[in-house]
């Protein structure tokens, strides 16, 4: 702290370099659907570079997959009021919505964000989550117009293959449903997803209902 008369000016020195390092982990932990993990590592990235929005953004990201909804919203508002062209905090923030059924709010949210074409990040999961929302309101051709091109986009992205297989089965298909789990359990076995894709199959196959994640 430099002291210049009765003011005093705190110089902030900010460690972007050791921040990337947590930041990278964060992303890679919410990929991986460790969300409390991803916000344990955001938070260290956080404190190395308080005016990182990047790392806020993520963090609001992990947290409201966590269902800590008004958390991530009071996250996600303050780093759009900080950076308004951050598209994958607002496509973040379509997603709080469309938790919370503020329907209208997440839709003109999420379209914004795809609009806004900045962050390839959020482009993939502004799909995905539009995805969602036409699902939710039972606009299933919509859906899976959405679904299908997050898989474009990102074919490492197993839910959207999950979300995919139901809106089939909600349309009566069992077969297309079966076809698209099984391409997405194939496509990564191991994961969470790959593992609820070959969990549908199984019980689409017996009769029963698939679970309802998202």
């Amino acid at each position: 702290m430099k002291i210049t008369g009765s003011s005093a000016v705190r110089t902030l020195r900010e460690d972007h370099l050791g921040a990337s390092t947590f930041l990278e982990k964060g992303w890679h932990l919410i990929a991986q659907g460790d969300f409390p993990g991803a916000e344990a590592a955001l938070g260290a990235a956080i404190d190395l570079a308080p005016t990182d929005q990047r790392a806020h953004a993520l963090l609001g990201w992990a947290i409201m997959r966590q269902g800590r909804y008004d958390d991530a919203q009071q996250i996600l508002e303050r780093v759009l009021a900080s950076d308004a062209s951050n598209a994958m905090a607002r496509a973040s923030l379509g997603y709080v919505y469309l938790r919370k059924e503020m329907m209208p709010e997440a839709a003109e949210t999420l379209y914004f964000a795809l609009r806004q074409c900045s962050d390839p990040k959020a482009v993939l999961y502004g799909n995905f989550y539009l995805g969602l929302l036409h699902s939710a309101t039972g606009e299933v051709e919509i859906a899976r117009k959405f679904f299908e091109t997050s898989i474009e986009l990102g074919p490492s992205l197993i839910e959207a293959y999950y979300e995919l297989g139901r809106t089939w089965w909600k349309a009566g298909d069992d077969a297309e449903a079966d076809r698209v789990w099984m391409s997405g359990n194939s496509a990564n076995r191991f994961s969470v997803w790959g593992r609820r894709c070959a969990e549908a199959m199984r019980l689409v196959r017996a009769g029963e209902e698939p679970h309802c994640y998202s």
